[in-house]
């Protein structure tokens, strides 16, 4: 009897502590591709007050650039070098960056954006599977915060769709290490700092009076504002001949190997490389590899990509 009372207190200590904190969620968009809630935090019974900036408005435009610059380093592996990767694709900014910025419109002060966006990386020949997470809120300086749980991580078999998501349990803003850090940003964004100095591989914080300060400065200068007289070198032989003769038979590429490379040759190494791909997705099929549906439209895909 005395077992049973030790387990049924245990038991009690670790629902109390489970109720006492907890994330309560209200959906705002829920979609295959993408999910978009506002989340408050709860301890015991009332709500912890957060002092976010909202609500806040955010231009869709604005919105577009800064997710459109974001990008993350893949380590270096066995067989492959440290490259540069988009956190969002195209499609995923189209569908998230206009909800996000009614969300931030309409939530409160004690209310952040959680949001989950799925994508499919295009392989060799077969698409990978992954996912996006994390939040976004408005600091009470004003600011933008975005803090990302996963970045392209592959989704599990059972996250077919952005419906029924598997939420993080990890706070994005305690995270202190990844394997998928955010790149060096613009001047208007900046990742976080933890208060120990240590910088913070996926929290980003972003100014957007710096970005429209950077936009205006990349902006083309009318003629009214093109004072100075251009500087103009002494022709040469070769630029007369291009001035007369302006649409060359065969443009010319400069490769890092030194090598004057054609565009004819470029497009030959397209097609052989297609041709390549195109022999080894053979293979699969007649090993029995992948069915007769996946082979006749992953050929058609790839011939397609054959000018």
């Amino acid at each position: 009897m005395n077992r049973f009372v030790i387990l049924l207190i245990i038991a009690a200590l670790f629902l109390s502590a489970c109720a006492g904190s907890q994330w309560v969620r209200t959906p705002v968009v829920k979609q295959h591709e993408f999910n978009v809630t506002l989340e408050q935090r709860q301890e015991d019974t009332s709500l912890a007050s957060q002092r976010y900036a909202h609500p806040h408005q955010v231009e869709q435009g604005d919105l577009k650039t800064l997710l459109g610059g974001l990008t993350y380093t893949e380590e270096a592996g066995l067989l492959s070098e440290e490259k540069n990767h988009p956190v969002f694709q195209a499609a995923e900014i189209d569908r998230l960056a206009p909800v996000l910025a009614d969300t931030l419109a309409t939530a409160d002060a004690s209310q952040r954006i959680r949001f989950i966006s799925f994508n499919h990386d295009q392989g060799v020949l077969f698409s990978v599977s992954r996912k996006t997470e994390g939040v976004m809120f408005i600091g009470s300086d004003g600011r933008l915060n975005i803090a990302f749980n996963h970045i392209n991580l592959n989704r599990q078999a059972s996250e077919s769709t952005a419906i029924f998501p598997n939420y993080a349990n990890a706070d994005p803003l305690k995270i202190k290490s990844s394997d998928t850090p955010i790149s060096p940003m613009a001047p208007y964004a900046q990742l976080q700092r933890f208060e120990d100095g240590k910088q913070a591989p996926m929290w980003v914080v972003v100014d957007f009076e710096k970005q429209d300060e950077a936009a205006s400065h990349l902006s083309v200068p009318t003629k009214a504002t093109e004072i100075a007289s251009p500087v103009v070198a002494p022709k040469t032989e070769s630029v007369e001949k291009a001035i007369d003769n302006p649409e060359p038979t065969k443009m010319q590429f400069q490769k890092s190997g030194g090598a004057v490379t054609s565009v004819d040759s470029l497009k030959e190494e397209h097609k052989q490389e297609i041709k390549s791909k195109l022999k080894y997705l053979k293979e699969l099929y007649d090993e029995g590899l992948i069915t007769e549906k996946d082979y006749n439209g992953k050929k058609m895909e790839l011939l397609n990509k054959i000018n």
